[in-house]
Order: structure tokens, then C-alpha cells, then sequence
């Protein structure tokens, strides 16, 4: 069993196999948002992590590890075919499916692919649970509060109201920015699995990600207030559910990117002066 499985094009076919169920599962729920999104991010973290590594893989099982690979792989097939609607069996399903293939190619030696069980296993999280029980409603209308009182508005903030002249408007947690802010928290993880860039720039990377996603959603919620006191409805409309909304989540991930090159190039400058010093 231990030869069998040193084959790599089987194992490729085996995580292919599993990782397309995963997605099937997805579409059989018609589940969407921030888990998806998630889930797609993961996989192809994992899956990146796995191909710069292939050449330094040591196809190196026993018949034990092999033996509860197979029973892990089995249990998930079989569980999937009654699987009918989201439940902790779908966020655990890829870091399983992770360690029965890493059981299946080394054994039980799953220390080389920490990295990637650590993209996989990141999906166990409930985010859903943990963004809905997780209200910074009244920190957002703060923010958003001083940010028109110092450009010259007149406003009242009072709890999760900001009260303007003409009008009010209502900070509800789903406006509060937080699915932004865990969104950037994914990618600033995922980010420095795939590229360690030291302790200090890593710590960087996740707080400004937070920074970032707070004060852009801050801003927008920031104009929505304005587009109320003028009472125009329709560029209300636009920036809170239409095109609008995308578009300052476009900014803040892009924003977000440029601070991740920025350090990773950094990062990079500092690592080749540490060799040309080392080589002097």
C-alpha cells in the first residue's frame, strides 16, 4: 500500500477529486457569501503551497498512516452523499480531506505541510457565527461621526445615529464594516502563509488590513450620511446596495495589496542584504 500511494499523479488525482466535492457540496446548498469566497481563497492558497513545493516532496508513507488516510477519504465520501445542508461537516471537509492525502504521500510526518493544512484548517473557523455575534455598529458611527463633524458637518451621533440637518441614518451591523475587515484578516493570513515576510511586517500586515477596511467603510458609511441629509435617494441606493458598496470594497482590498507588495518587496531587499553580507 505504501509504493502505491508514492505514485504523485494519483495523489494529484485524489486532492483533485477531493477539493472538486467540496465545491459540489457548495452548489448542492447553493451556499454563497462570505464562506465561498473564503473557501475559494483557501483551496487555492493550499493548492499554490502544494505546487512551489512539489519537487522538495518526500513520497514517504507506511501502511498505518495509508490505512487511516483511506478510512478518512471514505468516511467523507460517504458522508457527502447525505449531506444536504451547511453544517460544521463542510468547514471541516478540506482540512480532512488535507490530512488524509498528507497521510496518504509522508505518513504521519505532516510537519512539511503545516502550511497548507493551516490554509485548509482556517476554513474550520465559523465566520458566519463569529461576524454575527460581532457588533462594532456603534465604533463605526463614531468614526464616521467625527469624520463629518472635522470636514465641517453638523452632525449628532448618538449610539449607532448619526443626525444630521435633514436627516438620519442608522449604523446596522451589517453596515459596520466587519465582513470587510474579516475579509481582509483571510486575505492577510493567507497572504503570509504564502510569503513570510518576518514577525514585525506580519503583525503589520494585520493591523493595517483592519485599519484599512475600518476607515474605508467608516468613509463610505461617512457619504451615505451626506447622500441622506440631501435627500437624494437613488446615489443613496447606489453607494449602500448597489455598485456603490463594491466599488469602496474594491478600493480597500486594493489599498490592502499595495501595503502587502510594498512589505513583501521590503521584505525581499532585506533578505538579498542579508545574503550579500553573509557572502562578504
Amino acid at each position: 500500500m505504501k509504493e502505491f500511494f508514492k505514485t504523485p499523479y494519483l495523489l494529484l488525482a485524489i486532492a483533485a477529486a477531493l477539493t472538486t466535492i467540496h465545491f459540489q457540496l457548495l452548489d448542492r446548498i447553493n451556499h454563497q457569501g462570505p464562506f465561498l469566497e473564503t473557501a475559494l481563497m483557501c483551496w487555492a492558497a493550499a493548492w499554490f503551497l502544494g505546487w512551489r513545493k512539489r519537487h522538495d516532496l518526500r513520497l514517504k508513507s507506511n501502511a498505518t498512516a495509508s490505512a487511516i488516510g483511506l478510512v478518512l477519504i471514505a468516511w467523507l465520501l460517504f458522508r457527502s452523499l447525505n449531506f444536504a445542508e451547511y453544517d460544521a461537516f463542510l468547514r471541516f471537509f478540506p482540512l480532512l480531506s488535507g490530512v488524509s492525502v498528507a497521510l496518504l504521500a509522508s505518513g504521519f510526518a505532516l510537519k512539511p505541510y503545516w502550511r497548507e493544512l493551516a490554509a485548509l484548517g482556517f476554513m474550520v473557523i465559523p465566520s458566519t457565527s463569529l461576524l454575527s455575534v460581532t457588533d462594532i455598529s456603534p465604533f463605526t458611527a463614531e468614526f464616521s461621526g467625527s469624520l463629518l463633524w472635522y470636514t465641517g458637518f453638523r452632525v449628532v451621533q448618538e449610539g449607532v445615529m448619526l443626525h444630521l440637518p435633514s436627516g438620519s441614518v442608522e449604523v446596522y451591523q451589517g453596515c459596520s464594516g466587519i465582513q470587510l475587515i474579516w475579509q481582509h484578516i483571510s486575505l492577510g493570513f493567507l497572504f503570509l502563509l504564502l510569503f513570510p515576510i518576518g514577525k514585525i511586517r506580519s503583525l503589520v500586515v494585520i493591523i493595517a488590513g483592519m485599519s484599512i477596511a475600518f476607515v474605508v467603510n467608516g468613509i463610505r458609511v461617512a457619504l451615505m450620511a451626506i447622500l441622506v441629509d440631501q435627500n437624494n435617494r437613488e446615489a443613496f441606493d447606489y453607494w449602500h446596495l448597489g455598485t456603490g458598496s463594491l466599488i469602496f470594497s474594491m478600493i480597500s482590498v486594493s489599498l490592502f495589496g499595495l501595503l502587502c507588495y510594498v512589505l513583501l518587496e521590503q521584505a525581499d531587499r532585506a533578505a538579498e542584504e542579508e545574503e550579500e553580507e553573509a557572502q562578504a
